[in-house]
């Protein structure tokens, strides 16, 4: 199995949050309150793995944003939150007039929102720091339990980059999950794109 070095994963790492610190800039415009995204820890593993560790983190119950990025390699990218705390972002975006099927008729266009701006801003930084660029699909939002996971199906070769983040807003921590779904030639072909780049800045 692919593995990163103690180099690359850093490297990505800095990249990474390079990214949640853009998206936090725009959600903190969106609910008009600052927004901090914690610097995110990287960790590659198969796909099994991933569902094993996800399921572990309490996600049972969830909400969950896709979207397809392809380019020099291609990625299907996810964020992933606890139902409950989604419910909870909803709120601290429109406000705590709402009631709660007033929320819930927000959750999936807001959610769609939250999703796009992060995992966009991820996929940026990547492609302003490797000088490449991709083409994205319009996010997708679903609700599901943990035996619907989309890392339960597909090719087992499956390398999964996962991102853990704490969201915070207005004093609450929301602790969320952003993944990568890479098959394994995409990931090489993003290992290729990473350690050009650390040889470019002379680190490597």
């Amino acid at each position: 199995m692919l593995q990163l070095n103690e180099l690359q994963r850093d490297a990505l790492g800095e990249m990474f949050n390079i990214g949640v610190g853009r998206a936090a800039a725009s959600l903190s415009q969106i609910v008009s309150d600052e927004v901090l995204l914690t610097a995110p820890e990287v960790i590659v593993v198969r796909r099994d793995q991933a569902a094993t560790m996800l399921i572990d983190a309490e996600l049972r119950q969830f909400s969950m944003v896709s979207q397809n990025f392809s380019g020099p390699f291609d990625a299907q990218a996810l964020l992933v939150f606890p139902e409950s705390n989604a419910l909870e972002i909803v709120r601290l975006m429109v406000g705590p007039h709402m009631s709660i099927e007033e929320l819930a008729e927000f959750e999936q266009e807001a959610m769609c929102e939250v999703g796009n701006i992060i995992l966009n801003a991820c996929m940026s930084s990547l492609a302003d720091l490797f000088r490449i660029s991709f083409e994205s699909t319009l996010p997708l939002h679903r609700f599901g339990d943990s035996e619907s996971l989309p890392l339960l199906e597909g090719d087992e070769e499956q390398m999964v980059l996962i991102l853990q983040v704490d969201m915070i807003i207005s004093q609450q921590r929301i602790q969320g999950h952003i993944l990568f779904l890479l098959s394994v030639s995409s990931m090489q072909s993003l290992l290729d794109c990473l350690d050009r780049y650390l040889r470019e800045q002379g680190l490597a």
